[in-house]
């Protein structure tokens, strides 16, 4: 049996129902936890270990750690080990985001009395630039032809990804209800917070196109019930995107129909589904589409981090002045 912290289950079930985390939200934090844990766990023994717990020797049955093994030198000895292990800092501030509201959670229930991961800083993000693809390779992505259903819902599902920057989460998660007449999604996004984006032409004769596939799909999958998820058949048909075996999609299998697709295409380039929302944000500043506008369509509670996109835009009017502008250009002679 693993480590444990003791409270997290509680605190993950506060989550859930006091803030409304999504299902992708409580695994974060479920991991991130159960792997502090098993490191919290090795480090009170004295033992070495990783930032996942890893020790030289295998442990034991592990009772529930008590809440006041969570010291600020056992957090700041995980950041270490993540550091070691090379994780970068979005993913180590992440990890140590969900130790430092667990005990905001564990002071708040009188458990504690503070917050022993507080003093533990995340550290500062690398200022490199978001990957993302130029017209032309989206062109080249979504150029494939596939008349099967399995490429018809291919296309859709890339089509409106690239039409309308969805997170990936967000995309899976749709229902074929959110579809609007008027060419608009309602999404769902972090935070369960709501928001409206529309979609173009393409997209919508792709999803057309696979809205007649879906229903046959349906009728010829009858997924089986899994244990601890809601009804499959019940998901299944309000899902928009279905999985080849007829259950809701998932951001692994998103995940894998994108990299299916590159290697089929003459792109040279390995990019993740938010490759594709980096570069709907970036293509639409290049248009001269404003920046606030932009952070409404991605969803991004703060300006400054739909800003990004303008070192992106700025780069590239730098090439084309220096390429183009008489005293810029280098003298070759």
């Amino acid at each position: 049996m693993g480590a444990r912290l003791f409270g997290s289950a509680d605190f993950l079930e506060a989550k859930r129902l006091e803030e409304e985390a999504s299902e992708h939200t409580l695994r974060a934090y479920r991991s991130d936890l159960n792997q502090f844990a098993a490191f919290l766990a090795a480090f009170v023994d004295g033992d070495e270990t990783d930032y996942r717990g890893n020790r030289s020797r295998p442990p034991g049955d592990a009772p529930a750690i008590a809440a006041e093994s969570i010291t600020t030198g056992a957090v700041r000895a995980w950041s270490a080990r993540m550091h070691e292990a090379e994780l970068s800092a979005v993913t180590i501030g992440r990890k140590l985001a969900a130790v430092r509201s667990f005990g905001t959670f564990l002071c708040r229930e009188g458990i504690l009395d503070r917050n022993p991961a507080r003093q533990v800083r995340n550290p500062k993000p690398d200022q490199r630039l978001p990957r993302f693809l130029t017209e032309s390779d989206v062109d080249a992505l979504l150029g494939f032809v596939d008349a099967t259903p399995v490429g018809v819902r291919d296309r859709a599902l890339l089509e409106l990804l690239y039409a309308t920057g969805l997170r990936a989460s967000e995309i899976v998660g749709l229902d074929h209800d959110a579809l609007r007449s008027d060419g608009t999604l309602q999404v769902l996004g972090k935070g369960s917070k709501e928001r409206v984006v529309p979609f173009g032409g393409r997209a919508r004769e792709a999803l057309d196109a696979w809205d007649q596939v879906r229903t046959r799909w349906l009728e010829g999958n009858t997924p089986r019930r899994r244990a601890g998820d809601r009804p499959a058949r019940e998901d299944a048909t309000l899902a928009l995107f279905l999985g080849d075996a007829g259950y809701r999609l998932t951001t692994d299998a998103l995940r894998q129909i994108l990299d299916r697709r590159l290697r089929e295409s003459p792109i040279a380039k390995r990019v993740t589904p938010h490759a594709l929302r980096h570069s709907f944000a970036t293509h639409l500043l290049n248009s001269g589409a404003d920046l606030r506008a932009i952070q409404e369509l991605l969803g991004h509670e703060s300006l400054a981090t739909t800003q990004r996109y303008t070192h992106l835009s700025t780069r590239r009017l730098q090439d084309v002045y220096r390429a183009s502008h008489p005293r810029a250009r280098r003298n070759d002679d």
